[in-house]
């Protein structure tokens, strides 16, 4: 009997440790939250551990193991986050037999699959460095998606956005005005927050100021946040890091690594969840947890289903959920719609920095961002005047490049330290180098062909023979939606020639210019027309050309609008406007006007300049100009020059990397230089008025609640204005702009304790109207995982100097429509180019708007989409081009009606959504096209002309 009784108490005391190990379950945190939906994904960054080149591959080859996981599993759901990856995948989709790039029956496996929601595909074309885009670039964003929404009948309201920690409000507009409802963004916050809104206040409504909204889910994390359901909250213990080929719980807890069981590494996650959305004020009974990684295989998701069933096995107060995230955000609409909030805002800057690394492949990039709506206008007043098709092929293949590298991977850089291998990463800096340089030559080439398209006469028309081999027809385009006076400089049309004269052929008279020491005219063209030409004859004689600006004595030019005075050392101390009888210098700031910073990691330091500052001061018939060379030295080069008819004074200066100190002084990887702009402006009501694509925004006001502020990025202008005085500053090369306050500008003692750092400190109000605009965050090495310690090129195969070039004007209340224009016409100059013939018609206008608070961004032929296949017996006549689009921007926050000038009859016209797929209303009234504007907005019109 005892013995019967002691095996009882033996299996019961086992069956009791049992249970506990098996069946026990930790208490969890009360929470609202019930719920949790885990939407997978993987991210693919274009570039970063291979070039670009090796992730297509990879990309289309990823899109292949979705298809088979699938179909094989009717619970897995996946979201593919970029279109560039679907793209890809296409073009691989060729059968061995066949002549055509189409494997119909996989092709429509997938589509399939993303008709079903099992998939689903973001409309994005990529994670972008959505800042840095230009204008029109990202107008088409979702161009990619629609091409495959009207090829296969697919759909989505979903945008994703991982690893960039903000964006710009105008990212809200434009995803709203494709029918995106839904935006899911993993804001990466290794170095800080994004937005204090996330995690108490998401979703939230994501409004812009031209009012349209977008659904916004901010996951934000400093281990990436895209990947926090993996390797925050430890939702899937059995899959491994990529990277480490390591358990998330092991690499992040390696005091309890093995110690824990699959349950209990759960519920530390979950824990750690249900703790940081209460200490928010989180209100909703489901939360979303991305479930992502770099490159993660999609069978990983297998892994992930089976922790769920663990979890949901032991637990009841909190379910997890698989699903793709619309089903999250719709149950969220669904229950809670009227309670979500709104909120308006911006919250980018931050991480385009990174295209800092590389500078001059930065501004062969920003040069195609503005010069290819200028040729494909251009080429649109060719098909609708000349009925030539336009070339819609090259313009694919330069936003494509665009694209490439401006997706948030694309920079020349020095990689990430024991991560990247040498030679992948050499790769990928000549790659960028490659493909930004054939989007500027190709960009270029197009134009000068279009302009020569002009020029010819048709066999209709007389042309106009010369009356020698020295005198050349002249034609001067204007790229921008008014008539603008500007300078241009233009060389003789051939080797051992000066020029002469030039004469305005359509007003009939000869204009004054100068020669400069390379031998170039410079000239001031009067009223060129909009988005159209004049055209001028030069006349040249054998000989050298001889410069025409004579030296000065001293350090000070000046002309009827601007006095312009130098330092000792070559930094400016005044530049005086006549006009407004104001001083913009501010010579009490922390750093001198055009004065070069150096900043060594987080702390300012030194540069050098072993011979003092040459400086020279030319006066010529039409300009001035003060040049700074400054010998031996990592800053060689400064020109500031003012011409007698323009209302701006232009900087030009030069960084030389070969002489920039090697980097690594203070135990950093990279030295940033910044040119310091103090200006006399009073920090009392101190705003900075941020240039963007669509608008100008009011900082700080005009940020979401906690959003960084200590990095602004801008598309062609940057103002500060407190109200009653304003200073502009238009800029090309360089787009990053520090604010006072938020950077090192004073060298402490050796012996001084460390700081914390600026950009953390920084503060508004700032302390001071001084903009500090980043030049280039410059690196020597890098940490490579195969060669240890590397000295690499992050630019290879670019030895010119480093250009970064400015205007600066001055104003009194700020005035959106000046700034716009300022930074406009400073960044799209008028294009100069010799031509066989003078055009029969001498000067002409294409395009143009009759209200200055709205531009025309650009002028294209409708998208109808690339997956034609049409191929029949006999070649096809070329296709005349009969409808098109007209982008239309109010930049200045004025409701307005506006007449739009085109260059031909119009047999019709519709307001469409952006990507042209959807028609809004027609409009009425067409002679003249007549719109009318909302505040902020931007239109899409299509055109039939006649």
């Amino acid at each position: 009997m005892r013995r019967s009784i002691n095996l009882l108490l033996f299996a019961y005391i086992v069956g009791t440790l049992f249970s506990l190990e098996l069946f026990a379950q930790a208490k969890l945190p009360p929470s609202v939250i019930k719920t949790i939906y885990v939407a997978p994904s993987s991210h693919y960054d274009f570039g970063f551990v291979e070039p670009p080149s090796a992730i297509r591959i990879r990309a289309a080859r990823h899109i292949d193991e979705v298809i088979r996981i699938a179909e094989s599993d009717k619970d897995f759901r996946w979201t593919i986050e970029s279109v560039w990856q679907v793209n890809e995948w296409l073009k691989r989709q060729k059968d061995p037999s066949s002549v055509l790039p189409k494997n119909r029956q996989k092709i429509s496996r997938l589509m399939n699959l993303l008709k079903s929601g099992q998939v689903v595909l973001s409309t994005a074309w990529g994670s972008m460095h959505t800042d840095y885009l230009g204008a029109e670039e990202l107008n088409r964003l979702t161009y990619d998606f629609i091409s495959l929404q009207r090829a296969f009948g697919i759909s989505s309201e979903l945008a994703y956005m991982n690893d960039v920690p903000g964006h710009p409000m105008p990212i809200a507009s434009m995803l709203a005005s494709t029918g995106t409802k839904y935006l899911v963004t993993g804001a990466n916050t290794f170095i800080a927050n994004s937005t204090d809104l996330a995690p108490g206040q998401v979703p939230f409504y994501w409004e812009s100021q031209d009012g349209k909204k977008v659904l916004l889910w901010i996951s934000q994390g400093n281990r990436g946040a895209y990947v926090e359901a993996f390797t925050q909250y430890y939702l899937d213990p059995y899959s491994l890091d990529p990277y480490t080929n390591r358990r998330p719980f092991d690499m992040f807890n390696p005091e309890l690594a093995g110690k824990k069981s699959d349950i209990e590494m759960m519920e530390i996650g979950v824990t750690d969840l249900l703790n940081n959305y209460n200490k928010a004020g989180y209100k909703y009974d489901a939360v979303m947890a991305m479930y992502a990684h770099d490159f993660v295989e999609p069978t990983a998701v297998l892994n992930l289903e089976k922790a769920a069933k663990l979890w949901n096995s032991k637990h009841d107060e909190v379910k997890i959920k698989i699903a793709n995230s619309p089903e999250f955000f719709k149950y969220i609409e669904g229950k809670y719609g009227s309670q979500i909030p709104t909120y308006k805002g911006e919250w980018s800057g931050l991480w385009s920095e990174a295209k800092t690394a590389s500078p001059r492949i930065s501004a062969n990039g920003r040069y195609a961002h503005d010069h290819a709506p200028m040729a494909e206008t251009l080429w649109s007043a060719i098909g609708m005047t000349r009925k030539l098709p336009v070339p819609v092929g090259n313009f694919a293949e330069i936003y494509d490049m665009m694209f490439t590298y401006d997706e948030h991977s694309g920079a020349g850089n020095t990689g990430w330290p024991q991560l990247n291998s040498a030679e992948p990463l050499r790769q990928q800096n000549r790659e960028y180098v490659e493909s930004t340089i054939k989007a500027k030559d190709e960009t270029d080439h197009v134009i000068s062909q279009g302009l020569n398209a002009i020029a010819d006469p048709s066999r209709f028309e007389e042309s106009l023979s010369t009356p020698d081999s020295n005198t050349v027809p002249l034609m001067i385009y204007n790229g921008l939606a008014w008539n603008r006076t500007d300078v241009v400089r233009v060389k003789p049309h051939a080797e051992g020639v000066r020029i002469t004269e030039i004469r305005n052929l359509s007003a009939g008279s000869n204009v004054p210019f100068d020669i400069d020491e390379a031998g170039n005219a410079v000239f001031v063209a009067a009223n060129v027309p909009s988005m159209g030409y004049v055209t001028y004859q030069v006349r040249s004689v054998p000989g050298k050309s001889t410069p025409t600006l004579r030296p000065a004595p001293g350090v000070t030019n000046d002309n009827a609008r601007f006095s312009v005075s130098l330092n000792a050392d070559g930094s400016v101390k005044s530049i005086r406007d006549k006009t407004l009888n104001r001083e913009l210098v501010n010579n009490s700031g922390s750093r001198p006007f055009n004065d070069l910073l150096r900043v060594e990691g987080a702390d300012a330091s030194k540069v050098s300049y072993p011979v003092a500052a040459k400086i020279q001061v030319r006066n010529g018939l039409r300009m001035s100009e003060i040049v700074v060379e400054r010998e031996r030295s990592s800053f060689p080069y400064t020109r500031i020059v003012i011409y007698n008819d323009l209302d701006r004074v232009e900087i030009r200066n030069e960084l030389d990397p070969d002489k920039m100190p090697f980097v690594g002084g203070n135990n950093n990887w990279h030295d940033s230089y910044y040119f310091a702009f103090p200006f006399n402006v009073s920090k009392d009501g101190l705003k900075v008025m941020r240039g963007g694509q669509r608008w100008f925004d009011t900082l700080p006001d005009d940020y979401l609640p906690g959003a960084r502020k200590d990095a602004i990025s801008t598309q062609h202008a940057i103002a500060l204005s407190d109200g009653k005085a304003s200073a502009y500053i238009a800029h090309r090369q360089g787009y990053h702009w520090v604010p006072a306050g938020f950077v090192s500008t004073k060298v402490r003692p050796k012996s001084a304790p460390a700081e914390f750092p600026a950009m953390y400190t920084g503060k508004y109000p700032l302390p001071e109207a001084t903009l500090f605009s980043r030049a280039t965050r410059w690196g020597n090495q890098a940490d490579t995982a195969d060669l240890s310690i590397l000295n690499l090129e992050t630019e290879p195969g670019l030895e010119d100097n480093m250009v970064f070039e400015y205007a600066v004007a001055g104003g009194r209340a700020f005035d959106p429509v000046r700034a716009w224009r300022i930074g406009s016409e400073f960044n799209v100059p008028l294009w100069p180019q010799y031509v066989g013939v003078a055009p029969a018609v001498r000067s002409q206008t294409f395009f143009g708007v009759d209200n200055p608070n709205v531009d025309i961004v650009a002028i294209k032929t409708l998208s109808e989409g690339s997956f034609r296949g049409e191929v029949t017996s006999a070649p096809l006549s070329p296709k005349v081009n009969k409808v098109f689009i007209v982008r239309l921007q109010e930049f200045a926050g004025r409701a307005t009606t506006v007449k739009v000038r085109v260059p031909v009859g119009i047999k019709s016209a519709a307001l469409m959504n952006i990507t042209e797929s959807v028609e809004l209303a027609r409009v009425s009234q067409v002679d003249p096209l007549t719109i009318s504007l909302r505040p902020y907005e931007c239109a899409t019109v299509r055109v039939e002309i006649e």
